[in-house]
Formats: structure tokens, C-alpha cells, sequence
């Protein structure tokens, strides 16, 4: 590894833990987050994996020893979840948005194609507690965003055709919803 690529490695861990930071602080700011006593509800299991990422990534040199599906799983976890507001989902799609534009997932990582499939999955899947129209257009747009931004990055040569043909449909239903403005 050069220098270079340590140095990027280094910085991708900081730019990570920031966005996992900025997760966990909405989450744990959401009432009905906040409200819940219970050890094994899964807003705590979210908030679980959160940290555990954060101390996987404390612990280790840069994002170039890791696979991209152990820090992107938490991410697509509260993308998938049907108990996150769509705010929340916001956050989470603007995170993968930003590891995508800034190529923080490597074409050569063991398992990047697997780590590039769960993405798609997850975010042709998205699931959001419905909050108001207007916040609910903006987690749909930044769903055809990162959708875009995935189709067009160097990560997106290892899409499947079927897992192409996944988002494209996901962009014609999100633009043919009739209750969008």
C-alpha cells in the first residue's frame, strides 16, 4: 500500500465516523427512540450496530483492512428498517451517497460486489415511517440520488443486470407515484 492509499484509507475511517456519528445522534434524538426502555427492541439493536462499527473502526488502521459490507451494514440496516422516520432514512441514504461519491468503497475489496448488491437491495427496498409529504419527497429523492450515484460510480460496474433492472424499476415507481407533488 502506498502512502497515498494509507493516508485515503485514514481519511475515509474519519469521514465514516463522522457519518456514523451524525446517525446515532438522530436516532437517539427521535422521540420515539428516546421514549423506549427495552434492552432488545430493535431501535437499540440500530444503535448497536452502530457502535459496534465505531469500535471495529477505532481499532483499525483505515478502510483498506476491512470488507465494505461490515461499515456499510449498519447504514443499510436503518435504510430497510420500517420503524425509522423518513429524516432518519435521509441521513442514512445522504451517508452511502457520500462513501459512493468520494470512492470510499474499493472496486478490488474481498466481497465488494456482495457489499455493492446489499446496497442496491437496501435502497430499492427503502422503508421509512411516513412523517409529512414534502420530508417524505425529499428521502425519495435522495433514494434516485443514491441510486444514480451508484449506477455511475466505479463500484457500479459489479451491479448484476437483474440488480440494473431492480433500480430502474424503483426509479419509474418513485416517479410515477401519484400522491408526489
Amino acid at each position: 500500500m502506498s502512502k497515498d492509499e494509507n493516508v485515503d484509507a485514514k481519511r475515509g475511517k474519519y469521514i465514516l465516523l463522522g457519518e456514523v456519528n451524525i446517525v446515532v445522534t438522530a436516532l437517539r434524538r427521535n422521540l420515539r427512540w428516546a421514549t423506549h426502555n427495552y434492552q432488545n427492541d430493535h431501535e437499540d439493536q440500530l444503535i448497536s450496530s452502530f457502535n459496534s462499527l465505531k469500535n471495529v473502526l477505532n481499532r483499525c488502521e483505515g478502510l483498506s483492512v476491512l470488507e465494505p459490507n461490515i461499515y456499510l451494514t449498519p447504514f443499510l440496516e436503518v435504510v430497510r428498517s420500517e420503524d425509522t422516520t423518513g429524516p432518519i432514512t435521509g441521513l442514512a441514504l445522504s451517508s452511502i451517497n457520500k462513501f459512493l461519491s468520494y470512492g470510499l468503497i474499493d472496486l478490488n475489496a474481498p466481497n465488494a460486489a456482495m457489499a455493492v448488491s446489499s446496497m442496491a437491495d437496501a435502497v430499492t427496498h427503502a422503508r421509512f415511517v411516513g412523517t409529512d409529504p414534502s420530508n417524505d419527497e425529499v428521502v425519495l429523492m435522495k433514494i434516485l440520488q443514491v441510486l444514480r450515484v451508484l449506477l455511475l460510480s466505479k463500484v457500479g460496474t459489479l451491479l448484476t443486470n437483474e440488480a440494473v433492472c431492480e433500480i430502474m424499476q424503483s426509479c419509474f415507481r418513485i416517479c410515477f407515484e401519484m400522491r408526489l407533488s
